[in-house]
């Protein structure tokens, strides 16, 4: 009688989680249109490639929408000079509305200031290093780009004393797993975000972060080896633009916190560190002003035109939806600098004759495999 019971129960609580989850499908279906059956997740958006991932080109997930190249965002217009944003989250955009992420904010800008001239492609994938130079070697090749704007993830330099320029690459695997087949874990992780503050979540993720440092000491301070990585990607990166007859545009990193931490953000800064356990939270801002300062003397040596957004860019929630991902508010700010740049930084000489439209590549070339 008692197995009779538990059985029971157990038969309630897997129909209750089965017609949440039937719910949680139909939910996407009527408001985006997605599959019912098939996994459904930001992750859906990217697949291996030999460079580490690439985007899927037409796939969709919620407001992200990826074009016929596989980058977030509508296709390039024949006739009209491109310019590329690269870099990681920040740039692809998270938390912003729909075509409120910064690229597409600088492309609306320009087309203010000078209509029909200038497509914005926005070639960014979470987590990517910026030395990751045969993904934009290959995005330079299809989007012929005059200008591109380069902004780095001083973060996604933890734990790397070596240059990732040049160095060989593969496939990265899916990240498609079983979070991601399961809808309702999506629906109640953005229930979590929107209702629970951050300051409630500090005990669980310092657990998280104990556990991830069991055969690790972490440390207080990166070592002067990752600050020279990040200059040699860039100097790359720089060298890979120019080759290509575009003009690089730099950018520094600006975060929520600005130049200290405010006793009532350590809860956020925590939220920052889980994604790098191995560095204790005096380092995230160290790093912060160390590779800034990378980012300055690369453009200085250069002669190139630099965006300071840690600068221009105030802290705070207002243009920071979390500790690096913007608001409306932050993206809009961080575009007005960018649009700005772009029209006072010269344009080089058009590509030579003979060389594939660059708008048509969109629709004629099938993306080979990238980052």
């Amino acid at each position: 009688m008692r197995i009779g019971f538990v059985l029971r129960w157990v038969g309630y609580i897997v129909l209750a989680l089965a017609t949440l989850e039937l719910a949680a499908r139909v939910d996407d279906f009527v408001k985006h249109g997605a599959p019912l059956l098939k996994p459904y997740t930001i992750n859906t958006l990217f697949r291996p490639s030999p460079f580490g991932r690439e985007g899927v080109p037409g796939a969709r997930f919620g407001k992200w929408q990826m074009n016929a190249l596989g980058y977030r965002g509508p296709e390039p217009q024949a006739g009209r000079s491109n310019v590329v944003t690269f870099g990681a989250s920040e740039t692809f955009g998270l938390y912003e509305s729909p075509n409120r992420e910064y690229p597409r904010v600088v492309e609306a800008r320009l087309e203010e200031v000078r209509p029909q001239t200038y497509n914005v492609v926005n070639i960014a994938i979470p987590g990517i290093r910026i030395g990751r130079i045969g993904y934009l070697e290959r995005a330079l090749e299809q989007t012929q780009a005059r200008h591109v704007v380069v902004y780095p993830s001083p973060a996604n330099y933890i734990g790397t004393v070596t240059p990732f320029c040049r160095q060989p690459s593969s496939p990265i695997p899916s990240s498609i797993g079983m979070a991601d087949r399961v809808r309702l874990f999506g629906k109640l992780d953005q229930l979590a975000k929107k209702v629970i503050p951050p300051q409630t979540l500090s005990p669980v993720r310092s657990v998280m972060i104990r556990w991830a440092n069991q055969k690790q000491a972490p440390v207080p301070r990166v070592p002067e080896e990752t600050l020279n990585a990040l200059r040699e990607d860039l100097n790359c990166v720089v060298r890979a633009v120019q080759q290509r007859n575009a003009v690089p545009i730099l950018v520094t990193h600006a975060t929520y916190f600005g130049d200290k931490v405010a006793p009532e953000d350590e809860a956020l800064l925590l939220a920052w560190r889980r994604f790098y356990p191995a560095l204790l939270e005096e380092g995230f801002l160290d790093l912060q002003r160390r590779a800034n300062d990378v980012i300055r003397a690369v453009a200085a040596e250069h002669g190139l035109a630099l965006v300071d957004a840690a600068a221009a860019i105030p802290r705070g929630s207002a243009h920071f939806a979390d500790f690096v991902h913007f608001t409306d508010k932050g993206a809009a700010s961080m575009a007005g600098l960018i649009a700005d740049a772009i029209l006072k930084a010269p344009s080089l000489p058009a590509t030579p004759p003979g060389t594939s439209n660059p708008a048509s590549a969109a629709t004629n070339n099938a993306p080979v495999a990238s980052q």
